[in-house]
């Protein structure tokens, strides 16, 4: 039996859901989480240009990136 390794870049799959469910968010910064002491579960690429990333707190992401949508 072959062994065969897949790498998934989960992050932008639940980016992209959002992005189905509202077309307008397209192209801007776009943090999927939440709460006022939450982590950003997911971030969009427009969103890691400022320094954004996954389990990041939803603070300080909005700190570096204070455009993006939640």
């Amino acid at each position: 039996m072959e062994r065969s390794i897949v790498h998934m870049d989960l992050d932008t799959f639940f980016v992209s859901c959002v992005r189905l469910q509202n077309s307008s968010l397209e192209g801007i910064p776009l943090i999927v989480g939440g709460g006022d002491r939450g982590v950003v579960a997911s971030c969009s690429y427009e969103a890691r240009r400022y320094g954004v990333r996954s389990a990041m707190p939803i603070n300080m992401a909005l700190r570096l990136c204070p455009e993006a949508r939640i």
